[in-house]
Parts: structure tokens; sequence; C-alpha cells
């Protein structure tokens, strides 16, 4: 007999470590309605020597995990099957980005049993968005011709997780949920230890922390092992309950490589994949980078979108479909990948998506401080994200105001931080622990001015601002970190009034009044810039900004295209 390898010897010590820990991580239950009778299934299988193909998907917690945490301890539990483990961590993306992956990076292994960890990087979605993707991903999953076994993996954070909304799905559909946090939480109690004895930063494991992962993790598939020994090779019904969510599932998302296609125009060119660690997320990249270059790209479907390579020195692009209010991607606020979702509760019909990069004009007429993203410059698409296309019709969509002529011709002008006034901060009032809230959505819904109805705050004692640029930076103009609130108020002038568009960057959330009238709330995750159809008035406009912060961030630019 071989002796067991080291990681399996160190997955072991952790397993026994953590057993002495009071801590929920999985069922023991093996009744038969208890979480993980998929995955007794799957054991099963194995336990008779049956291939068992193990798929992780995740974030940048399951890229580092190894072979999954547990690939080596299940070769371990079943020698006599040919275990495969294929890691799919894809560092900084969650279900979002997950559901468009499904198919290449969980179907194609024809998987036995699949992993999914994406409750931390799914804490910028909202909750419809959240259980939407997730159930999306689980039932998708669940109704292949050999479904898989689903396990949610419950990743800790040094300041806790919301884990209501994976745990929802996997709750509503019979999932074994393996609990991180509370084990984490746990251990650190008992051990009288540092949340650094585990962690590298707030959410990401060292060595030991992985260890420490597989081991909570063996521990809540183990007597899943042990039943799936004895039990007789029954294939599982698979019976899906009630959707959850109240829109469509995408059960038909993919990702559709750009690189090759064929653009009349010749503006855009296909390039191999960045030479770079995460070039191997992309197939080649379809790349532009001359001003005003346009890109109109036909799809059927209800839900579009683009992959796309992030670097400091690319550019910015407009993406509208069907001609309606346009979106402004950064590429440069980082070095990497990111996707932009456009739309996704499109009709189920012919849709077009137009990508426009910014004139000269608009290059031109844009702030370019030291913390100012570049308009100008190239940008790298790497994939169209599609879905919806199985219920989808050939009826073409009607077209908007926003087409590719008209965002080449797209220009704003900034109003500068010195033109605005501002008082505050107000300090945010504790929450029922009596703890200062760092929530900045709870922050926003303070009133500290009068701001009855939807009227815009009154106050007489504006202050003025002495800075260059084009950004209010509220902490600088305090000199405090503290959540907090802080108003600020403009006026522009406008020579014939009408249609506009305001562009709204905030950190964090904010509301907006224009002459009176709220027109912009933002109280949970949004995009930067936020793009806001208006209708200005002739002669002099009047803005009113509140802005709501936590623990970073707090600050404000406006911009407006007339």
């Amino acid at each position: 007999m071989k002796p067991p390898c080291p990681a399996f010897r160190q997955i072991v010590a952790a397993l026994l470590f953590v057993c002495s820990c009071a801590v929920s991580v999985g069922t023991s239950s093996l009744s038969p309605d208890a979480p993980g009778r998929d995955v007794v299934e799957a054991f099963a299988q194995a336990a008779r020597g049956e291939p068992l193909r193990y798929v992780a998907i995740g974030g940048s917690i399951t890229q580092a995990s190894g072979p999954g945490w547990v690939g080596g301890w299940l070769r371990g539990q079943f020698p006599q099957s040919n275990v495969t483990v294929v890691n799919s961590g894809m560092s900084a993306t969650g279900s979002a980005l997950g559901i468009f992956r499904a198919e290449r990076d969980i179907i194609a292994h024809q998987p036995d049993l699949v992993a999914i960890e994406y409750c931390v990087n799914d804490g910028s979605l909202t909750d419809e968005q959240c259980i939407r993707y997730m159930e999306t991903l689980v039932v998708r999953l669940k109704s292949l011709p050999q479904p898989p076994a689903i396990v949610i993996l419950e990743a800790a954070a040094k300041n806790g997780v919301n884990l209501a909304r994976h745990r929802k799905v996997a709750r509503h559909y019979g999932l074994l949920e393996v609990d991180f946090q509370a084990a984490v939480d746990a251990h650190l109690r008992a051990a009288g230890t540092s949340w650094e004895t585990l962690f590298s930063d707030s959410v990401h494991p060292n060595k030991e922390g992985h260890a420490f992962y597989a081991g909570v993790m063996a521990k809540a598939l183990q007597p899943l092992i042990e039943e799936a020994r004895n039990k007789p090779g029954l294939a599982a019904v698979v019976k899906l309950p009630a959707q959850l969510s109240a829109k469509p599932l995408l059960l038909d998302a993919r990702m559709v490589p750009l690189q090759g296609w064929n653009e009349a125009s010749g503006a855009w060119r296909s390039e191999n994949a960045p030479n770079s660690w995460y070039g191997r997320f992309f197939q080649g990249v379809l790349s532009a980078d001359k001003p005003g270059a346009v890109l109109q790209i036909p799809f059927r479907g209800t839900a579009v979108g683009l992959f796309y390579a992030l670097h400091k020195d690319f550019g910015s692009f407009y993406a509208s479909v069907d001609g309606g209010m346009p979106a402004h991607v950064f590429t440069n606020n980082r070095h990497g990948y990111t996707l932009h979702v456009a739309a996704d509760d499109l009709p189920a019909r012919e849709h077009v998506l137009t990508v426009v990069l910014p004139s000269e004009a608009a290059i031109a007429g844009t702030p370019a401080g030291a913390d100012d993203l570049k308009v100008g410059g190239a940008v790298k698409l790497g994939y169209l994200l599609v879905a919806g296309e199985s219920e989808a019709t050939r009826e073409r969509s009607p077209a908007g105001a926003f087409d590719a002529g008209r965002l080449q011709t797209l220009r704003f002008e900034t109003i500068p931080a010195a033109r605005w006034s501002w008082t505050g901060p107000f300090p945010v009032q504790p929450g029922v622990d009596g703890k200062t809230p760092v929530d900045a959505s709870r922050a926003i819904g303070q009133k500290f001015l009068s701001e009855s109805g939807e009227g815009a705050p009154t106050f007489a004692d504006w202050r003025t601002i002495d800075a260059e640029g084009s950004r209010v930076d509220f902490r600088a103009l305090t000199g405090s970190d503290e959540p907090g609130v802080a108003y600020a108020a403009t006026q522009f002038e406008s020579a014939q009034g009408g249609a506009a568009i305001l562009s709204v960057e905030v950190d964090y959330f904010a509301h907006l009044w224009l002459n009176g009238q709220r027109v912009l709330t933002l109280e949970g995750p949004h995009r930067v810039p936020i793009f806001l159809p208006v209708t200005l008035r002739p002669g002099s406009n009047e803005l009113v900004i509140k802005v709501g912060a936590g623990s970073a961030g707090f600050n404000h630019r406006v911009r407006v295209a007339q």
C-alpha cells in the first residue's frame, strides 16, 4: 500500500482539528430528504468503480485551491475509480459570469460532482440578481441528461459575508452546503488566534487556510461517502421544485468568441490572447483603438454582455442595445478582465449590440487628472455573452435614438469641483447594535436636510470648494474616513434646454435632484458612470446631490451632454 501523499496528510490533519470544533458544516443525517442525496449517488457510482468527474467553479478563492480542496482526498477515498479534477476557478468573477461560463467550464467536462463558490464575489449583486444567477446554474446543471451532484461552498470573510441568497437557493433545491464562515469563526474562537493565521487578507486563505477549508469540506462529505459504499446502484430521479426567481432563468447562457470576427470597416482586428497569466481565459480578442470605431453585433436572445481585457493603458467604449441609453464602459481600472452585462431582460427576439469608441472630441473634452481613467485607447473584447436564444424569434427590435452615429458624436462637459458648494459631513446614526453602520445604503437613507417629498434638500449655509479637478472628494474636504453623508449643489447653463444626458460617478451611493425633482436614487450596487436621460430647462439648471459613504470612497463627479 502506498503511503499517503503530503497533501493528503495535511488535509487529514486539518480535518481532525476541525472535528474538535462544534461547527455545522453540512449534514450527518442520512434521511431520504437530507441535503446531499445527490452527492451520495455520485459517490455510490465511484464506489462501484465508475469514473468520478469533479469540477470546482468560483472566484480567486477557488482558483488558488489546487484540486478544488478535496480532489486528492477524493482519489484517496475512491482508489478504484478514475477521479478527474478540474479547477475552473477564475479570480474576480462571480455567478454573473458563471452562468455564461457554465457550458465551457463545467458542462464540457461531463461532471458528476460540482462545487460552486461564489458567495464572496456575489456581494456586489442585488438579491434578485444573485438568486437568479445561482438558480440558473443549479437548474441548468440539474437539467442535464446526466445531472451532477452540487455542493454550495460558503466562503468566509473577515467582516462576514451575505450567505442568505446562496443558502436560499441551496435549501430550495436540497443541496449540501459547506459553511466555511461558521467553521472559521468557531476555530478562531476555540484556538484564541487571529484571522491572519488562516488568511492573507480579508477573504483569501493562505496555505494553512486552504488546508483548513479542505478539512472542513472533507468532514462534510465523509458521512455521504460512508453511506455511498453501502448503496445499491439506483440512479436518482431529479424532480425540480418551482422556480424561486421572478424573472426567467438564463439556461442557455454561453460565451461566444469574438476573435475572428470580420468587421466591414476594418477598424476592428483579431489578435492573440493577452500575454499575461489571465490570457488563458481568452480565445484571442477583437481589438480596436481608432476613435469613433464602430462594432455592431446582431444577436437573438434576452440577455447580452461582453467579456473584455483590462489594462491601465487601454481605453473605454460606449455600449448600447437597440439604440437604447448607452453605458460608458472603462477597460483600464485595473489589469485583468471583467464583464459588462448590457441587458438581461430583453424581449425574446432579434437585437443589435452597438459598441463605439469615444470620438477624438470626446477624448479631448474629458478630464485627464491623476485620478481619472483614460477615455481614449485600445479596447480588446474577448467574448460576446448571450442568453435566451432558445425562446427567441426572428422579429426585429425597434431602433432607439442612440445609433452608432449619435454615439460617435457624444461629448460631455464636466462640472468642475470648484463650481460645487457643499455641506456636511453628517455622522451616520448608530444602528441597533449601538455601532455606526458601515453600510452606505443605510447611511443614504438618513435625512439631515429638509427632503420633503421629492423636492431637493434646502440649506442656506453652503460652503465653497477650493479644489482643482472635477471630482468632489468629501474625504479630502472633511479629513475624516468615518461613515457619513454630505450634500453638494451646483448650477449650470443650457442655451436651449431639452433632452440631455447626465454622466454621474459616485462612490458609494447617492440621491440626485435636478431642478427640484429627484432624478436618480442609488442605494445598491451600480456601474460607474451612470448615464441618466434628463430634460433641461433653458437657462440655469440646478443640481443637488446627497452622497453616503461607508468605510471608503465618498466622492462624486457629474458631466453633462446636451
